[in-house]
C-alpha cells in the first residue's frame, strides 16, 4: 500500500511537471513564431501622443474595425483586451505570470494572432496576452484595445518622431540624416522579445539595466536602494499610490533629486526618481525630445535631439476619487498635512461628481485640475490650504 502511494504520489508530480513544461515551449513559441509578411518595406504611420504615451491604430485578423494600441517597447508581449478578443474568437493557447514595472503581476491567458496589420504592413502569428484591465488602470482611458509590445517590436526596425507624431518601421535599419547631430547607444535585450534595456551616466556613475521604455510616460526611474549614492541640492520624497499600470496600482515611495544625466553623448540636468518598487525606466518625458531609430540587427538606438530635454518634478499633492462624493489622498509628502489614504470631503468645494463625469474623465484631466491652489476639506471637516506645485 505504501508502494502504491508513493506511485501515485510520483505519477501526479510527473503530470503537473510535464504540464508546466508544455506551457512554457507553448509560451516560447508563442514568443518566437512572429514574422512579416511584406519585404524590402518602409511604411509611416501616425500616431496620437495621449497622456504622454504613443497610440496607434491596427487591424487585428479579419476584424475591419481599427483598434487602438498603446506602442510600448517596455512591454515584453503584446497584449489584446480579453472581451476583445474573446469577440474574435481568439482562442487561449497558455498562461503565464504578466507583471508591471510597477510591480504588480496577474496570471494572464495567452493567445496568438493570426495577423496584426499596422498601415499596410501586416505582423503574423504575433502571441498576445488576454489583458484584463484594472477598475483602476489608467491605459483603457488611453488606449481601450491593448498595447502592442516587443515581441511584435522586435520583428522591425522603428524611428519615433515625437515632433511630427509620426512612426516609422522597416525591415532594413532606419538612420538619422547624417548632417544631423546624433549619438548612438548599444542595447540588450531578453533572448524571447525585444525590450532594450539600456546603460547611461547619472552624475559621475554608470546606471546598467535601464529599460528604454517608450511605453512609460515619466522621465528617468531607478531603484530606490541607489538613492544614497547620489548627492543633489534639490531632493524631494513622496508616498504615492496615483500611478496606475493596466493592472492598477501599488504603493511606492518615490525620491526624486536633480541630477545631471548623461545618454550617449547628450547631457542634460533633470529629476531623477528614486523608486521602492524597484524599476529602473526611461520613458517619454526625457524620449519626446529626441526623433529616437531603433536598430534591431544591430542593437542600437541612435538619437538625435530635437527640442532642450526639460522634464518637470512630479506634483507632491495628487487625490483620486473614493466615490462620486468623497475624494482620497493618493500621493502626499511628509510636508503635507495629509496621509496617504485619507478621505477628503471637498476640494475648492467641490466633489468629485462636480469635477468628473466617470474615470477616464478623472485620468484624462486631473493633471489640469492640480494647476491650482486647493483648499481642502476633510472627512472631519478640517480645512487646509495645499499648493501642490514644485519649484
Amino acid at each position: 500500500m505504501m508502494f502504491k502511494k508513493s506511485t501515485k504520489v510520483l505519477i501526479v508530480g510527473i503530470v503537473i511537471a510535464t504540464t508546466v513544461s508544455c506551457n512554457y515551449f507553448r509560451n516560447v513559441k508563442l514568443l518566437t513564431g512572429g514574422t512579416v509578411e511584406a519585404k524590402k518595406y518602409e511604411q509611416t504611420i501616425p500616431f496620437e501622443y495621449k497622456k504622454g504615451l504613443i497610440v496607434i491604430e491596427g487591424t487585428v485578423n479579419s476584424d475591419a474595425a481599427p483598434r487602438q494600441f498603446i506602442f510600448d517597447t517596455g512591454a515584453f508581449n503584446s497584449k489584446v483586451e480579453a472581451e476583445l478578443a474573446d469577440s474574435l474568437g481568439l482562442k487561449t493557447i497558455a498562461t503565464k505570470e504578466n507583471s508591471t514595472a510597477a510591480g504588480v503581476s496577474q496570471h494572464i491567458e495567452v493567445t496568438r494572432l493570426d495577423s496584426l496589420q499596422l498601415g499596410d504592413v501586416l505582423f503574423r502569428n504575433i502571441g498576445a496576452g488576454k489583458l484584463n484591465y484594472a477598475p483602476t488602470s489608467a491605459s483603457p482611458c488611453i488606449a481601450d484595445d491593448g498595447i502592442i509590445g516587443a515581441n511584435l517590436i522586435k520583428l522591425a526596425h522603428w524611428k519615433i518622431d515625437y515632433q511630427n507624431q509620426e512612426l516609422t518601421f522597416s525591415d532594413s535599419p532606419l538612420s538619422p540624416p547624417k548632417e544631423t547631430v546624433q549619438s548612438s547607444i548599444k542595447f540588450k535585450k531578453p533572448l524571447l522579445s525585444g525590450v532594450p534595456e539600456i546603460e547611461l551616466k547619472v552624475g559621475e556613475r554608470t546606471v546598467e539595466g535601464v529599460l528604454f521604455d517608450a511605453g512609460y510616460n515619466g522621465g528617468l526611474v531607478l531603484p530606490a536602494q541607489f538613492a544614497s549614492a547620489f548627492q543633489s541640492d534639490t531632493e524631494t520624497k513622496v508616498v504615492d499610490r496615483s500611478t496606475t499600470g493596466i493592472y492598477g496600482s501599488k504603493t511606492d515611495t518615490l525620491i526624486t533629486k536633480k541630477l545631471g544625466v548623461t545618454l550617449g553623448d547628450f547631457s542634460f540636468t533633470i529629476p531623477v526618481e528614486f523608486s521602492s518598487n524597484g524599476k529602473a525606466l526611461l520613458g517619454n518625458d526625457v524620449l519626446e525630445h529626441f526623433d529616437v531609430y531603433i536598430n534591431y540587427s544591430a542593437k542600437k538606438i541612435s538619437l538625435t535631439k530635437t527640442s532642450e530635454i526639460e522634464v518637470p518634478f512630479e506634483l507632491s499633492f495628487i487625490p483620486g476619487v473614493l466615490n462620486d462624493s468623497l475624494w482620497v489622498v493618493n500621493r502626499t509628502s511628509a510636508e503635507l498635512p495629509v496621509s496617504l489614504g485619507d478621505t477628503l470631503r471637498s476640494i475648492n468645494g467641490k466633489l468629485p461628481r462636480d469635477v468628473f463625469q466617470n474615470h477616464c474623465e478623472y485620468v484624462m484631466k486631473i493633471g489640469d485640475f492640480l494647476r491650482q491652489e486647493m483648499e481642502i476639506v476633510t472627512i472631519k471637516g478640517e480645512k487646509m490650504t495645499i499648493s501642490p506645485l514644485e519649484d
